[in-house]
Parts: C-alpha cells; sequence; structure tokens
C-alpha cells in the first residue's frame, strides 16, 4: 500500500542499496519516491507519464531547488518494474530493470541522518528494501 514508509534506523551510507519493486497503475499520472532527512527531502525521484519525464529535485529547508529533468522514460502503465538506488559518497545511482538510468548528485551533507525511504502516488508497490552491496 502507498504511501509507504521504509525506515533506514542506521541512516545511508555509500554502498547502501535500496530495490523498489511496483507497478504504475492504469492511467498512472505520478509516483514518487523521496529520501528523506528530518523535515527535508534530500533526493525527489519523480516519475511523471503525461510528461514522460523523471523530475529530480531536493526540498531543503522547505524550499525546492533546480529540477533535473534530462534522460530517458522507462515506466509503463501497468508494467511492473525494478528500480535499484544505490548511494555513492557523491551522488546517487538509479537504474529501471538492470539498466542505468540517472545519477544524481548529492545537494546536502549527513548522509546518515537520511533515516526514511518514502514511496507515494500512482504505483501498486510490491517490495521496497535496503541491502548493503
Amino acid at each position: 500500500m502507498v504511501p509507504y514508509d521504509l525506515p533506514l534506523h542506521a541512516g545511508m551510507m555509500p554502498r547502501l542499496l535500496i530495490t523498489i519493486v511496483g507497478e504504475p497503475v492504469p492511467g498512472a499520472d505520478r509516483f514518487h519516491v523521496d529520501f528523506i532527512k528530518g523535515p527535508d527531502v534530500v533526493f525527489h525521484f519523480n516519475p511523471r507519464f503525461n510528461e514522460q519525464t523523471i523530475v529530480r529535485n531536493s526540498n531543503l529547508s522547505g524550499c525546492w531547488g533546480p529540477e533535473e529533468r534530462e534522460g530517458g522514460f522507462p515506466f509503463v502503465q501497468g508494467r511492473r518494474f525494478e528500480l535499484k538506488i544505490l548511494v555513492e559518497e557523491d551522488m546517487y545511482k538509479v537504474a529501471v530493470d538492470g539498466t542505468h538510468l540517472l545519477e544524481y548528485e548529492h545537494r546536502v551533507g549527513g548522509l546518515e541522518e537520511v533515516t526514511l525511504v518514502r514511496v507515494v502516488g500512482d504505483v501498486i508497490l510490491y517490495s521496497a528494501g535496503p541491502s548493503m552491496i
């Protein structure tokens, strides 16, 4: 069920891999995955079907930063996907169905204080979990 909160009790660290398996519902408009540190969204991953784009951003101290929108759009309404987000020292690396999709550079420090991943929107969530690689 979404919204779904995945707590990260020890926070984030390099080589942490978040794997999300889901399926956009038929007629989906959008969904998003947020990496949350206190009141801030340090990484907002937002596929938008009507625009066929994935918006990435951060919301720090209540303000959205500049959007990043370049790149492909691998999501299809009604088709299951596997989304992998790898935390690195200086960026997140995102892959969908085993293919590298994009990178998003960290805009704020304190990875260990990122204690929540939230999945929201027009998606059926099959699983979401962390692992170390």
